[in-house]
């Protein structure tokens, strides 16, 4: 087949192919001799027949010891044939010039004459002409499809830059966008962390302020030693389970100005609160350890020795309802009643029970008004009687500084105790106090009956229980009993109740005033006082028996 590329080219760029060849083999063929340079001079312009053109020269491969073989379709046959190689090429013999003008003659004889194609052989290569040119057209198309022109590039250089543009803006809004997002979760989180600080430390420090255990009143005995600071005391009572947190103990006591903290041993329980016990540590312990308490009883003022043996049975130092103490009513009764015990006692105080009166002089209890109204501690070793003493004590305590001026008014202690029990029931203040034991005065110095009503109610066992308004206003005044001081002189055979200091006080200083009468509103409790029988009858229609009427 012939070499399309081949075919293009003009006779002259054939011919000086040819040449070139033709030179190349003949040098290699020459083993030791070279043919005359002059044999290969190539002819000039004028000697070709054609003009020459100006076409540029391709580069073509060949082999080196072949010449090429051309098909050329002959003139009478529809199908190609192989180019044969030419047999009337000269001999070695002849000159190299003779035989190239021989090659190329040949040559355009060949050219000159047309080959004759069939019919169809001349429609299949229009065909492919055409196809040729419409891939050419195509290509073309497509080289101007891609090669706009000015006013396009300019335009879509605008349009390019303009789109770059917002693409710019765009991806500068989202930056801005993105790190205002970065910027708010940051400062959600940081506002988290710090609320989540804030309410933890709240709750941290409110729960360190509060008491360990509010249910617990079991007290320890706590050893502070001298020179502790509040950091080591805070310490010390977390490590002995009194106190939640020692730090908190430490920031509290400084902020609240404790200080001056006292060496010694303490009884602390879980149940105090880090007041509580900054007060004892600044109030100061003892030298050697006291055993703990593991509860409180409470006696209110003016309480009766019925209404104390239930009150022992009740633990008022635990938050729980109905906490319970280890001691029974039952016992305290028949402790209080005990001769063996009252004479120990007796022994044991005997100030406080210089004017106790006998069983046989009509009292109802002998041991009544003298256990002092207050609150109590009971450790383990506490017992029924260990706990009535410590009342005896303290009553002994408070009246160890009233002995001597008791005395000086001829008085005994069962009469102070006697009146100062009346008067707890029938005041409210201590103004009001020192009035009604002046009252009281005026009646016995002027041999009138101190006319109490609660007296009686003492003798009917219903004093300290709850009773109505049209009760007290209705008592029994002839009731046969030494308690009835409607028809009995004097103090009475003894006290009636537990009277507080205050009470004492005011039978011992009383107010000087001219009143005989005194009566109470049942409402209001405030004390109204007469100087005759008639202010006092008005009195008592008014503030008590209108009222018990409506």
């Amino acid at each position: 087949m012939v070499d399309k590329e081949t075919t293009e080219f003009s006779r002259g760029s054939f011919k000086e192919k040819i040449l070139r060849q033709l030179e190349e083999n003949a040098a290699k063929q020459a083993e030791t001799k070279f043919p005359d340079p002059e044999d290969f001079e190539r002819p000039s312009r004028s000697d070709s027949e054609e003009p020459e053109r100006k076409i540029e020269p391709r580069k073509v491969d060949l082999e080196p010891f072949k010449l090429p073989v051309f098909d050329f379709p002959a003139a009478d046959e529809n199908e190609e044939e192989p180019f044969v190689e030419n047999e009337n090429l000269p001999e070695e013999g002849d000159s190299l010039r003779q035989n190239l003008d021989g090659v190329v003659s040949e040559e355009i004889q060949n050219q000159d004459i047309p080959p004759q194609f069939s019919r169809s052989e001349s429609k299949v290569q229009d065909e492919k002409v055409e196809q040729e040119q419409f891939s050419e057209k195509k290509e073309s198309e497509k080289m101007v499809k891609h090669q706009p022109s000015r006013r396009t590039n300019s335009s879509s250089k605008k349009t390019s830059s303009s789109k770059k543009n917002k693409n710019k803006n765009k991806n500068k809004k989202k930056k801005k966008v993105t790190a205002g997002k970065i910027i708010a979760v940051i400062v959600v989180l940081l506002v988290l962390v710090v609320g989540g600080t804030g309410w933890y430390g709240y709750n941290f420090v409110k729960s360190g302020i509060q008491p360990l255990d509010s249910k617990n009143a079991t007290a320890k005995s706590i050893n502070i030693p001298a020179g502790s600071s509040s950091k080591q005391i805070g310490e010390i009572l977390q490590r002995q389970s009194i106190i939640k947190n020692g730090m908190v103990f430490q920031y509290y006591t400084k902020f609240k100005n404790y200080s001056e903290f006292k060496s010694g041993y303490y009884n602390l329980a879980p149940n105090m609160s880090l007041s509580t016990i900054a007060s004892k540590l600044e109030e100061g312990g003892t030298e050697k350890p006291v055993a703990p308490t593991l509860g409180k009883i409470l006696v209110p003022e003016g309480y009766t020795l019925t209404q104390i043996a239930k009150a022992v049975t009740v633990n008022s130092g635990s938050n729980e309802k109905n906490a319970k103490t280890p001691f029974s009513e039952a016992d305290f009764m028949k402790t209080v009643q005990d001769p063996t015990f009252i004479a120990k006692m007796v022994k044991a105080y005997p100030k406080l029970f210089a004017s106790l009166p006998t069983k046989d002089s009509g009292i109802k209890y002998q041991l009544e008004g003298y256990l002092f109204p207050a609150t109590y501690d009971y450790t383990k070793s506490s017992t029924v009687e260990s706990v009535i003493e410590n009342m005896i004590q303290a009553a002994n305590t408070q009246l160890t500084p009233y002995y001597d001026t008791i005395a000086q008014k001829n008085l005994t202690v069962n009469e102070v105790l006697s009146l100062a029990a009346l008067v707890e029931k029938e005041a409210n203040n201590d103004d009001d106090r020192r009035n009604v034991a002046g009252t009281f005065y005026n009646r016995m110095n002027a041999g009138m009956t101190l006319g109490s009503n609660l007296s009686i109610l003492y003798a009917e066992g219903k004093l300290g229980e709850k009773t109505s308004l049209s009760e007290d206003a209705n008592i029994d005044t002839n009731l046969d009993s030494p308690y009835n001081l409607y028809t009995n002189t004097g103090f009475g055979p003894g006290p009636v109740d537990s009277p507080s200091l205050s009470s004492i006080k005011a039978v011992l200083d009383p107010a000087q005033n001219d009143y005989f009468y005194f009566v109470a509103d049942v409402t209001t409790g405030k004390v109204y006082f007469a100087k005759t029988l008639a202010e006092q009858n008005a009195n008592v229609q008014k503030y008590v028996n209108d009222k018990i009427s409506s």
